[in-house]
């Protein structure tokens, strides 16, 4: 598929009620199916509930939310990005990625590679290890998950092993919401692939995340940008400007991997 239409589920994630939350984000993948979307991003961390400042964990399974949104990735043929969710397992407790294929099956998970130092994150989810690349509609796909943006390293591993696409499930505070849209662009810039990142936007008394969901193009540009309310917007992403970004800017093939590896 040369031309991928993406919808950013940006959403207001209900802190006390995350079986709502199921009912809300299936609507808006039900929209964008309606609307032509091939592939759907949810934002980071909708299954958990906060209550005075702590995390209520866990508060749903995963099948509970997961069979829900595979039917909608069947009944249009289209894959889901099921943002992230608190799951316990039997290595313990990890914020975890999904990747659904339009056939409705489970097409990969991702643990998150970097558990943010503040909050509740450290200490309480085990971090993964392993890069998470999935195929869909011809197109390689890299998960990231919020805080895994700010290192270069795991984005260049990714766009090394093939990936056309970054899409990064967030949850990223209003007060550095600034940070949030200058990597999402850098990693595009400095890999040549599209980079799209899906915020929530909902506010609590100790954290406002700040929306402003973005997608950006091989060259750097912004393709969408929304702003802080909940909403569901679609972008069109284009296969062949990878190429024409690194035939136009010879940025990815003027690497000196050999340089690169003496100087570690």
């Amino acid at each position: 598929m040369d031309i991928l239409p993406v919808a950013l589920v940006q959403a207001s994630i209900l802190r006390k009620s995350p079986a709502a939350n199921v009912g809300s984000l299936l609507a808006e993948v039900t929209r964008a199916g309606d609307n032509g979307a091939r592939l759907v991003i949810l934002p980071e961390l909708w299954n958990v509930a906060y209550v005075n400042g702590t995390v209520e964990f866990p508060v749903l399974k995963e099948h509970e939310a997961l069979d829900s949104f595979s039917a909608v990735a069947r009944r249009f043929g289209m894959g889901i990005v099921a943002g992230s969710m608190a799951i316990l397992s039997g290595a313990g407790k990890a914020n975890r990625s999904y990747a659904i294929g339009p056939d409705g099956k489970i097409l990969l998970s991702y643990d998150k590679v970097h558990t943010f130092p503040a909050f509740f994150e450290t200490g309480l989810f085990k971090p993964g290890s392993a890069l998470a690349i999935f195929e869909l509609f011809g197109w390689k796909i890299g998960l990231l998950v919020c805080f895994d943006i700010e290192f270069p390293e795991i984005c260049r591993a990714l766009v090394e092993k093939g990936t056309d696409l970054l899409v990064v499930a967030g949850a990223w505070p209003a007060e550095h919401i600034r940070i949030w849209k200058t990597l999402l662009v850098a990693r595009a810039i400095e890999n040549q692939v599209f980079t799209v990142g899906v915020n929530r936007c909902d506010k609590g008394p100790l954290v406002r995340f700040g929306g402003r969901s973005l997608v950006v193009d091989p060259f750097g540009d912004t393709l969408l940008q929304l702003d802080d309310r909940p909403v569901t917007e679609l972008a069109w992403l284009r296969k062949d400007l990878v190429d024409k970004a690194r035939n136009t800017h010879a940025v990815w093939s003027s690497r000196r991997q050999d340089l690169y590896r003496k100087w570690r």
